[in-house]
């Protein structure tokens, strides 16, 4: 039996938006940790600097999904009354499966710069850290992605939201 957009969307707000909440703070005080440490590293800066806009990106894409994506898509599907909002929600889902694809590739080069710093524990840490944040969004992505969307897209079917 196929689960209701209710149940995937609350499955991801509960793992996988929980585990972004926990870890990007975490990351950013890593990050700016080993920054503070290696401070003629010009490259680790840049990879400070990238990592403070794909978190901002981040934060503004859970919450976009969170207080508009997934309770529109939950009214459209029981009937409920759908929140206002000024947001385009098709060009919004489109923008978002772009930002997904840019969030991995920049944490990507975000750790590819980090593992060029020397060999510390903090280092090591930071690395971890980012590695279960990419871990966990390629089945956050997936499942919003192959899930999430199309049953979204399903849902307005011809509504104008």
């Amino acid at each position: 039996m196929q689960s209701s957009f209710k149940q995937i969307v609350e499955e991801i707000v509960a793992m996988h938006h929980s585990l972004l909440r926990k870890e990007l703070p975490r990351i950013t005080e890593l990050i700016d940790g080993l920054a503070d440490s290696c401070p003629e590293s010009e490259s680790l800066s840049e990879a400070q600097q990238i990592y403070r806009k794909v978190r901002s990106k981040i934060e503004t894409h859970l919450k976009d999904e969170e207080t508009v994506l997934f309770p529109t898509g939950i009214a459209l599907e029981t009937g409920g009354e759908i929140p206002h909002s000024e947001i385009d929600l098709r060009a919004r889902l489109e923008e978002m499966e772009k930002e997904h694809d840019g969030c991995s590739n920049a944490l990507a080069l975000i750790s590819q710069t980090v593992s060029t710093v020397a060999k510390s524990e903090q280092r090591e840490k930071l690395l971890d850290a980012i590695q279960v944040v990419q871990d966990d969004l390629r089945i956050h992505v997936e499942k919003e992605n192959t899930q999430v969307h199309p049953r979204f897209i399903e849902l307005l079917g011809s509504t104008r939201v």
